[in-house]
């Protein structure tokens, strides 16, 4: 099973012991780790090149065995935190679109809803208008009927002229013969006495015509009004539908404005918010390079001590279980000069190590510093291959300050060693108990100065990139204020654009249906008038028929009458 675990060495007399492990987790799964409880520490006999404090994986088998060689964990521990941290984010994400999708699903009801009343009031106005129809249907209904009549009165005016004529003709005929033959016998009478008969009874009366024609006349006039009047109303809603349409047209310019103007805050409010989150990984990155400069001022600060009180006088120190007191009272007394002279030359070695380590981890945390600029203010095409760069940067770090924690410990436990050394070669010396600042003291002036440098140097950019994050988190605040208002009157002013263009839609649907019922109206008004002005073509005729008919009517009853006088008259008896 594979455990995560940090490595624990215990330094011997010369620098050598034994390693052991502090089992911390252990792996359930590939991103399940259980932590494991209490202190379970067991031997390890290989670390490799792990320093004191790293932390490992290790293989163990049921016994709690090491199988095979230890793996460095840290940057697999970075993989699985950028693993995590790209899990939220993209929980994070899933709960936005959610939340979008239950606004947009509240607002497609409500949408729904509206659409709903519209339908239903389009539906009332469908029916209005149909209403109107049917009256117009009935109107033409009446006209068809008008000219239904108008044939009729034609057909029965045709059909009475052409039977005048022909009765007229036949009573010429038999007037000639009475003509020629200068009188006639009671057959002939009789005959001329019934077509006069039958011309009596077939004569036209115009008077009847008259009255049909005058009453599909007056009915016309009557349609002709009615027509007049809803031309009238249709020019009314035709000037309201213009004037709508032009109100509409110009709401609508002023909404593409409006939408103009609230993308353009938009692209505004966004270059803030890029420089918002610029400015915030700015003031992260300090922040981090500040708290490492503070723990480096730590270090060097403790550096410093240990190397002053090492470099005053040797302090005596009670004897540990790594230092055979006993061994080093019977070892001759120039084999133990030479072991402390031997072991102050390795203290002062391990010391310049540290410190030149303690300045390349200063190096590399400017250019870490450096490098978190950049990426903060990187594009999006060049942010990749920045962030690779600084996580490459950041390991490097990470190892190098693990490396010196070890180190420093190392250090402390070569130096307590010393001490002791030095504190049973001062008593066999015949010196007092108590040390004095003389003989085998180590001079580590020249170190110890310039650790203080290095602390006056790193104490002015503390002081230096302290000033800065202040006025940086000013800039912020007041960068957060401008976004958070520029969000108010942004969403403020989206909401009256969204009102605005929803009223406007039910605006345009409004005069859609003015346009559409303009239209209907002038479809059927302008077939009505067609259909009017054809009938009036027919009756004008008709009249002037009627009028001749009426004439023709009078001039065959006058010589119907005459017909008569002369058949009497030749039939009396001499």
């Amino acid at each position: 099973m594979l455990y995560l675990a940090e490595v624990l060495k215990k330094s011997g007399v010369f620098g050598s012991g034994k390693t052991e492990l502090k089992l911390l987790a252990s792996q359930r799964g590939e991103y399940n780790w259980v932590p494991v409880p209490g202190e379970d520490i067991i031997p390890a006999d290989d670390s490799g090149n792990f320093n004191s404090g790293a932390l490992v994986f290790a293989d163990l088998n049921a016994s709690k065995q090491v199988q095979g060689s230890l793996k460095e964990a840290s940057g697999q521990l970075v993989k699985i935190l950028q693993n995590f941290s790209r899990f939220q984010e993209k929980f994070k994400t899933q709960e936005e679109e959610i939340e979008q999708w239950k606004q947009s699903l509240t607002y497609q009801s409500q949408e729904l809803n509206r659409r709903e009343m519209e339908m239903e009031a389009h539906r009332e106005e469908v029916d209005n208008v149909q209403q109107e129809l049917s009256r117009l249907d009935a109107k033409q209904a009446e006209m068809e009927e008008q000219q239904g009549e108008i044939d009729r009165l034609r057909q029965e005016v045709e059909q009475s002229r052409q039977e005048l004529e022909l009765a007229w003709n036949q009573l010429q005929g038999e007037r000639e013969e009475l003509s020629g033959s200068g009188s006639i016998d009671a057959e002939q009478a009789g005959s001329l006495q019934q077509w006069l008969q039958y011309l009596s009874e077939v004569m036209i009366q115009p008077q009847e015509l008259q009255t049909s024609l005058t009453a599909v006349q007056e009915q016309l006039s009557a349609q002709e009004a009615w027509l007049g009047e809803r031309t009238a109303q249709l020019e009314e809603w035709r000037t309201q539908a213009q004037e709508n349409q032009s109100q509409l047209d110009e709401a609508v310019q002023g909404l593409d404005q409006g939408w103009e103007q609230w993308h353009q805050s938009q692209l505004e409010l966004a270059g803030k918010r890029t420089e918002v989150a610029v400015r915030e990984r700015l003031l992260e990155a300090k922040d981090q390079v500040l708290t490492g400069l503070r723990s480096q001022l730590t270090g060097l600060t403790d550096l410093a001590t240990q190397m002053s009180s090492v470099g005053s006088s040797p302090v005596p120190s009670s004897s540990g279980p790594d230092v055979d007191l006993s061994e080093l009272e019977r070892m001759p007394l120039n084999t133990l000069q030479e072991r402390v002279r031997q072991l102050q030359n390795e203290l002062e070695t391990g010391m310049r190590l540290v410190i030149d380590e303690q300045e390349e981890l200063m190096l590399q945390r400017l250019d870490l510093n450096e490098l978190e600029a950049k990426a903060a203010r990187a594009s999006d095409g060049d942010r990749a291959s920045l962030e690779a760069e600084l996580a490459d940067l950041q390991e490097s770090y990470g190892f190098l300050n693990d490396t010196l924690v070890g180190q420093r410990r190392s250090l402390r436990e070569r130096e307590r060693i010393m001490n002791q050394h030095q504190s049973v070669l001062w008593r066999r010396l015949g010196n007092p108990p108590e040390p004095v600042s003389s003989g085998g003291t180590v001079d580590l002036s020249p170190l110890v100065s310039r650790l203080t440098e290095q602390q006056q140097s790193l104490q002015q950019q503390v002081q230096t990139l302290e000033g800065e994050l202040d006025s940086l988190r000013g800039e912020l605040a007041e960068l957060h204020s401008q976004v958070e208002q520029q969000t108010s009157a942004d969403e403020g002013q989206l909401q009256e654009l969204k009102d605005l263009d929803r009223q406007l839609r039910d605006r345009r649907g409004e005069i859609a249906q003015t346009w559409g019922r303009v239209n209907a109206y002038q479809e059927l008004l302008d077939g009505l008038r067609d259909r009017l002005t054809h009938l009036k073509e027919t009756t004008d005729p008709l009249a002037g028929s009627l009028e001749h008919l009426q004439e023709l009517a009078a001039s065959q009853e006058n010589a119907v009458t005459q017909l008569q006088e002369v058949v009497g008259h030749l039939t009396a008896p001499e």
